[in-house]
């Protein structure tokens, strides 16, 4: 077998009549791609369904998306919810130096079910804490976090705006009104991952120039471009031919530029490979 296929992995591991069970092997490249024993090259027309399912051990899929409705500047926004008022514009990521428990807090009081948030504790390990909200009162978690990549509803859609903030009391997502997820074009890679950019989609839906774009930083490193388009009431679609590689601990923001008042949409798809796979 060629050298570019590393391992066989179980995609299941599943009873089928009585005590038998069944094994189904497939062998991938390094970033996940199938092969075969007879075509070591990636197998093109096979789906990634397997690795949404997640059936292979070491990786994962990750589709992040956002919209801003009316951004408040015409400098640079975050393409999150938070775009929408003047005082948070731009994700705080200054503010995430330090790993912190969080609070969420609904502007409705009508807001008594639980959100479960998702993300990265102090050691940018994947974690989960679903919190109870009390409405217009905060509750408060019991977690350390250092990145929240995700927050939804988990019972009932939610009636007024959640907001979750850090033990600085510096607001770090939140689910707008009647949404029941976050909205947030915003993603840091896991700790001993390695993010591969495969697909980004951006749509302006107003008459007015706009420039989008994705911002990486890797760790104890600078924001810098790494894709995006300037875009006039249009949506534009960007498929990596080679993916773009993302270290662990990469934060990544994608951002936009142009005319206040905008309306922007973005959505990306990573696959999340363990470096102990990329290096077997």
């Amino acid at each position: 077998m060629s050298t570019q296929t590393n391992s066989q992995l179980i995609v299941s591991n599943q009873q089928v009549s009585g005590a038998h069970r069944i094994n189904i092997v497939a062998s991938a490249t390094n970033d996940g791609r199938p092969v075969t024993t007879q075509n070591p090259l990636p197998v093109t027309n096979i789906t990634n369904v397997p690795i949404a399912a997640g059936l292979l051990e070491g990786y994962s899929a990750v589709h992040k998306f956002g919209m801003v409705k009316g951004t408040a500047t015409s400098g640079w926004n975050t393409v999150w919810t938070g775009a929408e008022a003047a005082a948070t514009i731009l994700y705080p990521w200054p503010s995430l130096a330090s790993a912190s428990v969080v609070t969420v807090v609904s502007t409705s009081g009508s807001d008594v079910t639980a959100v479960t948030l998702q993300g990265l504790d102090s050691n940018y390990d994947f974690q989960e804490e679903t919190i109870t909200l009390t409405g217009v009162v905060p509750a408060t978690g019991t977690k350390i976090w250092h990145r929240v990549n995700r927050a939804f509803m988990v019972t009932q859609t939610n009636v007024g705006k959640i907001t979750v903030t850090n033990a600085n009391s510096v607001a770090i997502t939140f689910i707008k009104e009647d949404r029941g997820q976050t909205l947030q074009s915003l993603y840091t890679i896991p700790g001993g991952c390695t993010g591969f950019l495969n697909t980004m989609q951006m749509v302006a839906s107003k008459a007015q120039s706009t420039e989008v774009s994705m911002f990486a930083r890797p760790l104890g490193g600078a924001f810098r471009v790494v894709g995006g388009s300037v875009l006039y009431q249009m949506d534009h679609t960007i498929n990596y031919s080679s993916p773009v590689v993302l270290t662990e601990k990469t934060d990544i923001d994608v951002r936009v530029i142009g005319t206040a008042n905008a309306d922007i949409s973005c959505s990306f798809d990573l696959l999340i490979v363990s470096n102990a796979v990329l290096n077997s």
